[in-house]
């Protein structure tokens, strides 16, 4: 059965460091189950059907240039790098210029999750996707006084899981070419919400890494 082809650009978030996860490469390049972060993520919207992704990228470009040139070379990966940090809104708006399509999908290179993108999609707004957080310790209720312990569990909350979609017209127009998108631009517009159910994976440390190896992924995110 042919891939469906998606009418959206997509923009990698991936400028990060990688020291907290305790490697000297770009964090995107920090490898997991066998290859890097970076890889995960393209490989998930090219086989969702996104044909055109831009990378916003920064700490250690060329590496990252380098790696999409020596195994993405057939496919439409482009860049956009940051001589000087611009914030999350500011690396967006630049990343915003390179793409051609009406609405792009938005994701943090970190935040590893198995949305429907065609779904996604449909919103046609601009909208946040959230994700029920896992609490990193452990939980103690009480029962007849006695404590009753529950190691990491799921919180019914509901956090930002760094995936979005997002006009590109309207959004160019709004985004500073300096600024964080979480503080400076988020709370003065209307964000449609888009509740993600599936998984979600995020990595900061070398803890996440450790976790995410033990993991069992979801079929949309298994090689093929």
């Amino acid at each position: 059965m042919d891939k469906p082809i998606l009418s959206m650009d997509a923009i990698i978030i991936a400028g990060g460091e990688g020291k907290r996860m305790g490697s000297e490469l770009p964090k995107a390049l920090v490898e997991v189950k066998g290859k890097p972060i970076l890889a995960w993520q393209i490989d998930y919207l090219l086989n969702s059907g996104i044909e055109k992704i831009v990378l916003a990228i920064g700490h250690k470009a060329e590496a990252i240039a380098d790696y999409i040139s020596n195994n993405y070379r057939e496919k439409h990966v482009d860049f956009t790098i940051e001589k000087k940090l611009l914030g999350t809104a500011g690396a967006i708006k630049l990343a915003l210029k390179k793409c051609s399509s009406e609405f792009v999908v938005v994701l943090n290179c970190d935040d590893l999750t198995d949305i429907g993108i065609k779904k996604l999609e449909e919103k046609r707004e601009n909208t946040i996707c959230v994700a029920h957080p896992s609490l990193h310790f452990g939980r103690v209720a009480e029962k007849n006084g006695y404590a009753v312990f529950e190691e990491k569990p799921m919180l019914n909350d509901w956090v930002s899981c760094g995936w979005y979609l997002l006009n590109k017209e309207e959004m160019l127009k709004i985004l500073p070419d300096k600024g964080m998108l979480e503080y400076d631009v988020f709370p003065k517009i209307k964000l449609r919400i888009y509740k993600h159910e599936g998984f979600w994976k995020t990595f900061n440390t070398q803890k996440d890494v450790e976790e995410f190896e033990e993991a069992k992924l979801p079929v949309a995110l298994v090689p093929s």
